[in-house]
């Protein structure tokens, strides 16, 4: 969208909202760097089989600041650097699930006032879960979007003024990428308008950021990215909560994981009209955070089946490939789209020579731009559809608008505990 100059010319609206002046004056502000004190990140495995940076634990490297008033405070995370807070945002656009399922886990789901591309189709990838717990709760429908309707794959410079967000959960420098291809100007624009950036979107695969961007970005594994968001609200208390829910329920999944040689062979695709295309599910990234502490074997890297020019696989590739569970990503928001899609999957003629079709092991999987609720819910779900001897049986897709209702003994995780802590009850 092009520069308007009436915005530009007006006076910041955030007065108690603001980029630190290092970050304004460096230019930073358009995401070019982090902070000073970031360590550039290297990958590297903890505990739990995820990917981590330099950072030495998942608590926050920034801490709170009120040297002259008590409700102020700043928040460092790269690409961002330190961002000052007056008073805690009251309003927020949450563009990746990933912000939206945080801001409702750490209590702050009132502050949402917008949401990234398709409204249903995000609405839906987050809102799967909480059927199953008690008073959590996304109104996503009324929510407004920074994406035009003519064109959800763009950005409206425009709608982030009209949402007058505090704080805009979203990389600045995903918006240099040529997948947007703002400019410096029209990032800081709004940094200054109407209120900061906060967001790590290439730590979600640890892929290269633009250029403008490239020498001090840092990367985060899952669980350090929503300790920055959770500073961001305040709320490390109900972060650290929530973290040692995961921990433990990582570390009782893990101990009961059978010899690596003894797992079954995993594809991770999404489908259509009889294409199949292929992810990457052992890279590095906090995509994978729902999938990566199980240590799957994947089906394609081991298989010789040729692929197609555009990388895609056809039924004759999957006969050859014969991975043992197929995962739809992103199957769980799908509805009933994904229940006709796996009735088609599962009647091909080759379908008996591919053994997840053949022994009904394709299934549908959670989103990897996931937060903390969705994050444990999406581990409990590959548990039980990876080793069902071990974890229980998985249900079925139920109706495929909710979380399917799990027998209270074959819970991996307290779903009481979960609502309450979202209460603030910790």
């Amino acid at each position: 969208m092009a520069e308007d100059d009436s915005h530009r010319s007006e006076p910041t609206r955030r007065q108690y909202l603001t980029y630190g002046s290092a970050v304004v004056t460096s230019g930073l502000v358009a995401g070019c760097a982090g902070d000073s004190a970031d360590a550039t990140a290297t990958a590297t495995a903890d505990e739990s089989g995820d990917a981590t940076g330099t950072t030495p634990t998942d608590e926050p490297e920034s801490t709170t600041e009120a040297e002259a008033d008590d409700s102020s405070y700043s928040v460092s995370m790269a690409p961002v650097g330190e961002v000052e807070f007056d008073a805690v945002p009251t309003s927020a656009l949450t563009y990746y699930p990933v912000s939206a399922d945080a801001a409702v886990a750490f209590g702050h789901g009132d502050a949402i006032t917008g949401i990234g591309y398709d409204k249903e189709l995000f609405g839906n990838t987050v809102d799967y879960y909480y059927d199953a717990l008690d008073g959590v709760e996304f109104e996503w429908e009324d929510l407004g979007r920074v994406t035009p309707a003519s064109n959800p794959n763009a950005l409206d410079r425009e709608l982030f003024y009209e949402l007058d967000s505090d704080v805009h959960f979203l990389d600045p420098c995903l918006l240099r990428s040529p997948s947007f291809d703002w400019t410096e100007d029209e990032v800081a624009s709004i940094a200054s308008d109407v209120g900061p950036w906060f967001g790590n979107y290439y730590s979600r695969t640890n892929a290269d950021p633009p250029e403008p961007c490239r020498d001090r970005y840092d990367y985060y594994t899952l669980w350090e990215y929503l300790g920055h968001i959770a500073a961001v609200f305040r709320e490390e208390e109900r972060y650290r909560a929530f973290k040692s829910l995961r921990d433990d329920l990582v570390a009782r999944i893990q101990a009961d994981l059978p010899p690596a040689s003894e797992r079954p062979s995993l594809a991770v695709v999404a489908y259509t009209g009889g294409t199949f295309w292929p992810y990457d599910f052992t890279g590095d990234g906090y995509l994978w955070a729902h999938l990566r502490p199980f240590g799957m074997q994947n089906a394609f890297a081991a298989a010789d089946a040729q692929t197609g020019s555009d990388g895609s696989y056809d039924y004759e590739a999957m006969v050859e490939t014969a991975p043992d569970v197929v995962f739809r990503y992103w199957g769980t928001a799908l509805g009933d789209s994904f229940r006709s899609n796996r009735e088609e999957v599962l009647s091909d003629p080759l379908a008996d020579e591919v053994p997840a079709f053949r022994d009904g092991r394709y299934y549908p999987s959670g989103n990897g731009m996931q937060g903390p609720i969705m994050n444990l819910f999406q581990l409990e779900m590959t548990a039980k559809q990876l080793f069902p001897e071990r974890f229980g049986a998985w249900p079925g897709y139920g109706d495929g608008e909710s979380y399917p209702e799990i027998p209270e003994g074959e819970r991996l995780f307290d779903r009481d505990r979960v609502a309450d802590i979202v209460a603030g009850e910790f």
